[in-house]
């Protein structure tokens, strides 16, 4: 089975990138949720200084966000 994306150029440059940027779009998502997680776990990595209440409260807006809009899990 194939799956094949069809733009009409220039015209549809701008839905080609966002397109394309799909699974970089997904990684930041998912590093940004394990950064949530090491605080939360360790008090360490990028939000080390922030509070868990405003830790969990990010990490449940992405979640939550993510299910709205039926984004894929990382596999």
């Amino acid at each position: 089975m194939k799956g094949i994306l069809e733009f009409d150029l220039p015209e549809d440059e701008a839905e080609m990138r966002y397109a394309q940027a799909g699974l970089d779009a997904l990684l930041v998502l998912n590093d940004l949720d394990q950064e949530c997680r090491s605080r939360l776990k360790h008090g360490a990595g990028a939000f080390a200084d922030l509070d868990e209440k405003t830790i969990e409260a990010v990490r449940g807006w992405v979640a939550g966000a993510s299910l709205r809009r039926n984004l894929p899990e990382l596999e």
